[in-house]
């Protein structure tokens, strides 16, 4: 594919610090071109070429810009098709890059060996020739979408216990399951600097989320967890409430929609979880089947919640009805403090009789929680 007519080439600019080019269709001979014309350039700090269709052959000719580049901090190769040798070529470049903190590679389908050769070179990246290990800074690396199974988790493992630098780790839509999350328990429970995981469509049920739970109890850094569209069950939706009810003092995101906790078990362990954490701002419960059993327990929850903090909670695609919706109005009416500022429940069942009440509520929310406002999506 030929570059975009009227793509800018930065030539003409070698004091360029930023260049995002992301959508812009340039393919394997743009980026052969790009990475030829920022070999005049010596203070680039940030490139993002996401959504390009560059293949193995592109990724090849940005390798040795790469490596060549002592100021590059982040690399935004996201959805593109670089596959197992563009992912080889571009860790060849790592190896010689001392300066990266980010690398952001969701779906490229590299698979488990082009995971693996990331990971291998950001553990010895910039090492020179004596080749010993370098402990960089790489802060945030993101592999989602990239076909990675337990047989990859290994090498994360090692990746993890080896860089304490690492902040911010996306393995969504991959495929590590309950064996290769137990793989790295050990090594996310010793990086204690880890913010934001990101585990959501692994294929991790309730065994996997135990080994996980593990490894987080009383973890101090981590204040986002995503482990939507795992197959939970109630049982692991008690694991994870379990978990950050109290021992996860910096969570402030935790999204579990679509992990079929449906309106029993799971539902009144999440009425617990919002009773009693006191840090969340974001919880994400999308398309568990709740129902009107699981809405009237989270209710409860609700009705006695001293957590000021809760910006948006989620209760989108849960087949709610009017029943749910009214115990949910009635929720808001007896604690206005304990409100969320955003109440989403699109894409559920509840008719104007039910919309009407949680309006009602809302009023009741701005009058007794001295001008607070509560916002609710149907």
């Amino acid at each position: 594919m030929t570059p975009t007519p009227g793509l800018p080439v930065p030539t003409g600019h070698p004091h360029l610090t930023t260049l995002d080019l992301g959508q812009n269709g340039i393919g394997d001979s743009g980026a052969a071109a790009l990475a030829e014309a920022l070999k005049l350039n010596t203070r680039l700090q940030r490139l993002d070429l996401s959504g390009n269709a560059i293949d193995k052959e592109g990724a090849a000719a940005l390798a040795a810009a790469v490596a060549a580049s002592s100021t590059l901090e982040v690399l935004v190769l996201t959805d593109n098709y670089l596959g197992e040798a563009g992912a080889l070529s571009l860790a060849d470049a790592l190896r010689a890059n001392s300066s990266l903190r980010e690398l952001h590679l969701k779906g490229n389908e590299i698979g488990d060996a082009g995971v693996a050769a990331i990971c291998e070179a950001l553990m010895v990246g910039g090492a020179g020739v004596g080749g010993e290990a370098r402990h960089g800074d790489i802060a945030v690396l993101d592999l989602g979408n990239n076909s990675l199974t337990e047989a990859g988790a290994a090498v994360l493992t090692r990746l993890l216990s080896l860089k304490r630098s690492l902040k911010d780790l996306n393995l969504y839509m991959n495929d590590i399951g309950d064996i290769g999350v137990g793989k790295m328990a050990h090594a996310i429970a010793d990086n204690k600097g880890l913010a934001v995981l990101d585990l959501g469509g692994n294929n991790i049920g309730p065994k996997g989320v135990a080994a996980l739970a593990g490894a987080l109890r009383n973890h101090g850094s981590l204040s986002s967890l995503e482990l939507g569209y795992n197959p939970l069950g109630p049982e692991g939706t008690k694991t994870v409430t379990d978990l950050a009810k109290f021992n996860l003092p910096k969570l402030t995101t935790l999204k579990m929609g679509w992990c079929k906790v449906a309106g029993g078990d799971g539902a009144r362990a999440l009425s617990d979880l919002l009773l009693l954490n006191s840090t969340l701002s974001h919880l994400d419960l999308r398309g568990n089947s709740l129902g009107n059993d699981g809405a009237i327990l989270l209710s409860r929850g609700l009705k006695a919640a001293e957590n000021s903090k809760l910006v948006d909670l989620d209760l989108g695609y849960n087949e709610i009805k009017d029943d749910g919706a009214c115990a949910l109005a009635q929720a808001l009416k007896a604690n206005p403090e304990g409100a969320p500022k955003e109440l989403k429940l699109n894409s559920n069942y509840i008719t104007k009789f039910g919309q009407v009440a949680l309006s009602e509520a809302v009023d009741m929310v701005y009058d007794m929680g001295k001008g607070k406002m509560t916002t609710v999506h149907f």
